[in-house]
C-alpha cells in the first residue's frame, strides 16, 4: 500500500473518530506547548505532500475541507448549510487546449503546445488559406509608417504579425507589450482576416509566456503564437504555403467548497473567524517559481491562517463568550480572486446583517522581529481605542486604516462589516515550493492568537460595532492617467461587460448613478467587454470630461451621464 493511499485511509479513519468524538463534551488544554502543538499537527497536515497545495477544486482541496470539517466536529462546532458544513460553488478554470487543435503549412504538421500556442483571444474556428506577412501589424501616424499599407484585401487571410515590437518604438510611442498587442489586434479587426498567427523574430530567445487564465475579449477567428520552427518553415517558402490552422479551447468549471461551523448563543449579532485554505497547487501564473511543476506547500499561505481559525474555534468554544454568535469560515478560491468568500458574503447562507465584525487570518505563521500588520484598522472606530489597550508590550503593530486588500476580509468589508486581517507580511518564500511547516514560527504565532482572543473577549462585551468606510487609493497607471470612475470590478465575472462589484462613496460613478451590480458595456465610444477594454477607454479620457456610460441592470440598459 503506497503512502498517499496509506494517509487518505487514515484521514478517514480520523474522521470516524471525531464524529465520536463529536458527540461527547471534548475538553482542550490550553497550555502554551499543546496550542503549538495543535497549530503545529494542522499545519503540517494542511501543507503536505498528499494535498498536492489545496488548489481549489482539486483532490488536494478535497482532502483538506474534510480534514477541516473532521476538526469543527471535534470542536462540536454546529454547521451552518444546513445539516452540512460544506458550501459548494461553481467557477471557471482556466482555458485549455483539446485534441482539435491543428497548425498544418504545406504537408508538415506542428504540436499544439510545443511549436505553437493557441491565445485566449482566439475563437473555436478553424481557417484553411495562404498566409500574409504584415511586419509588425501597425498603422500609426506616429510612427510614420503602414504595415497594412502594400495591402488592398486581406479578408479571409492568415496575418503573420509580429509579437514583439523593437524597443524604440515601446519608448516613442510609452506603450508596454500588452498595449501593443491590443493595438496589432484593433489594427488587424479592420481588415477582416481570417485567423492570425503572431511570431518572434526580434527576440528569438524570449518567446513570450501564453496565459490561458485570462478572460479578455475572444475574436471570431483563430489566434495563435507560433515558435521558431513554424516561423522558420513560413519563412522559407517566402510566407507563399496554404496554411490549415484550427483552435479549440474549453473553460472547465470547477467545484469549490467553503467549510463553516457554529456557536449559535442566540444573540443578535454574530462574530466571523476567517481564512482561506486554498493554495496554487503546482503553481500556475500567479507562481514566484521559475522551474518545472512542484507543489506549492502553502504553509503560511494560508495552513497558517486555517490552524488560526481552528485553534480559535477550540479556545471560544470553552469560554463565556455569549453576547456574540461565533462563525467559523475557511474559503476557498481566494488564490483565484476572493472568489469564494465573496459567493458567502453574497449567498443567502447566512444573514449578512447579523455580522458585528470578521476577523481574517491570512499568511500569520511567519513573525519575525515581534512584527505584526493589522489592516482594516479604519473600519470601525473601536479598532483605534482597542488594539493599543490589549496590545503585547512587545508587539511592534503596523496599522493599516484600510478595509479593502487581497485577502477575504475585502468581501465582509464591502458589505459594511467592521474588519481586520491579522498578517506577518511577504517573505522570500511567497507563493513558492519553499513555503513549508518547518519554517513556521509557532512560538510567534501562538502569542498573535493570544492577542487576538483577548481582542475577542474585550469585543464580546460592547454593543454592537459602528463601521466605517475608508478611502480607497487606486493604484496609478504606468503612465500617470489618475483617471478613475471608482468602482471596485467583480473579477469573477464571467459574461460581457465590466460588473461592478462596489461603487465607491463620492467618486465619479457614485455621482453618475452607478450601483452596486450593474454591468457597464459602454463607456462613451467604447465598447466594454472586459476589464482590459474598460482600462484602455480609462486611457481616453482626461479630467472635466463629461461621458455617456450604459449599463446593464436586471437586464435593462440605462444611460448615464459621468464626469471625470
Amino acid at each position: 500500500m503506497n503512502f498517499k493511499l496509506k494517509f487518505i485511509l487514515g484521514v478517514i479513519i480520523f474522521f470516524s473518530a471525531s464524529f465520536i468524538l463529536a458527540q461527547k463534551n471534548v475538553y482542550f488544554d490550553f497550555s502554551e506547548n499543546k496550542i503549538k502543538e495543535r497549530l503545529k499537527e494542522d499545519i503540517t497536515t494542511l501543507a503536505s505532500e498528499e494535498m498536492e497545495g489545496r488548489e481549489a477544486g482539486t483532490e488536494g482541496e478535497r482532502l483538506a475541507v474534510e480534514y477541516i470539517k473532521s476538526r469543527f466536529k471535534e470542536i462540536s462546532l454546529e454547521p451552518v448549510f444546513g445539516e452540512s458544513y460544506f458550501q459548494y460553488f461553481n467557477f471557471h478554470g482556466e482555458w485549455k487546449y483539446t485534441e482539435d487543435n491543428k497548425l498544418k503549412i504545406g504537408e508538415k504538421k506542428f504540436i499544439t503546445g510545443e511549436d505553437y500556442f493557441p491565445m485566449v483571444q482566439s475563437g473555436n474556428v478553424s481557417i484553411a488559406s495562404n498566409p500574409v506577412y504584415v511586419g509588425y501589424g501597425l498603422k500609426k501616424n506616429e510612427l510614420e509608417w503602414n504595415d497594412y499599407e502594400d495591402f488592398d484585401d486581406l479578408s479571409e487571410q492568415v496575418l503573420v504579425i509580429e509579437y514583439y515590437l523593437p524597443d524604440s518604438i515601446y519608448e516613442k510611442l510609452d506603450i508596454s507589450v500588452d498595449e501593443s498587442l491590443h493595438k496589432k489586434f484593433e489594427a488587424a479587426k479592420k481588415h477582416e482576416p481570417g485567423g492570425i498567427v503572431f511570431v518572434n523574430s526580434l527576440r528569438p530567445d524570449d518567446d513570450p509566456y501564453i496565459d490561458l487564465r485570462d478572460r479578455t475579449e475572444r475574436m471570431d477567428i483563430p489566434v495563435v503564437f507560433a515558435g521558431n520552427q513554424v516561423y522558420e518553415k513560413l519563412n522559407k517558402h517566402d510566407f507563399d504555403i496554404n496554411m490549415a490552422l484550427q483552435v479549440e479551447l474549453k473553460s472547465e468549471e470547477f467545484t469549490g467548497t467553503n467549510v463553516a461551523g457554529y456557536i449559535d448563543n442566540e444573540a443578535n449579532k454574530t462574530v466571523v473567524i476567517g481564512a482561506h485554505h486554498d493554495h496554487l497547487g503546482y503553481g500556475g501564473p500567479t507562481s514566484r517559481y521559475i522551474g518545472e511543476p512542484k507543489i506549492h506547500y502553502g504553509a503560511d499561505d494560508n495552513a497558517s491562517g486555517v490552524a488560526g481559525v481552528l485553534e480559535t474555534a477550540r479556545y471560544i468554544k470553552e469560554q463565556d463568550f455569549n453576547d456574540n454568535n461565533y462563525l467559523f469560515i475557511t474559503f476557498s478560491a481566494e488564490e483565484k480572486g476572493l472568489i469564494g468568500s465573496r459567493h458567502f458574503t453574497e449567498s443567502n447562507a447566512y444573514d449578512m446583517n447579523k455580522i458585528n465584525y470578521m476577523f481574517n487570518f491570512d499568511m500569520i505563521g511567519r513573525m519575525e522581529n515581534n512584527e505584526l500588520v493589522m489592516i482594516g484598522t479604519g473600519t470601525s472606530p473601536v479598532w483605534e481605542k482597542i488594539i493599543p489597550e490589549t496590545q503585547p508590550d512587545h508587539f511592534n503593530i503596523r496599522k493599516v486604516a484600510s478595509g479593502i486588500g487581497g485577502s477575504d476580509h475585502t468581501s465582509f468589508y464591502l458589505k459594511d462589516i467592521p474588519v481586520i486581517f491579522f498578517f506577518t507580511g511577504i517573505h522570500r518564500d511567497y507563493h513558492k515550493p519553499y513555503d513549508t511547516h518547518d519554517k513556521i514560527n509557532y512560538q510567534g504565532q501562538k502569542e498573535i492568537l493570544s492577542y487576538a482572543w483577548d481582542l475577542i473577549a474585550q469585543l464580546d462585551k460592547m454593543e454592537r460595532l459602528d463601521f466605517t468606510e475608508t478611502r480607497t487609493d487606486q493604484p496609478r497607471r504606468r503612465r500617470g492617467n489618475d483617471i478613475t470612475m471608482g468602482i471596485m470590478p467583480d473579477h469573477a465575472f464571467d459574461g460581457d461587460g465590466l460588473k461592478v462589484q462596489k461603487v465607491l462613496d463620492d467618486r465619479p460613478a457614485y455621482k453618475a448613478g452607478v450601483k452596486d451590480g450593474d454591468v457597464i458595456i459602454a463607456l462613451g465610444e467604447h465598447e466594454i467587454k472586459e476589464i482590459h477594454a474598460y482600462m484602455r477607454a480609462l486611457e481616453k479620457f482626461e479630467e472635466g470630461d463629461k461621458v455617456k456610460v450604459i449599463v446593464l441592470r436586471e437586464d435593462k440598459e440605462i444611460e448615464l451621464s459621468i464626469e471625470f
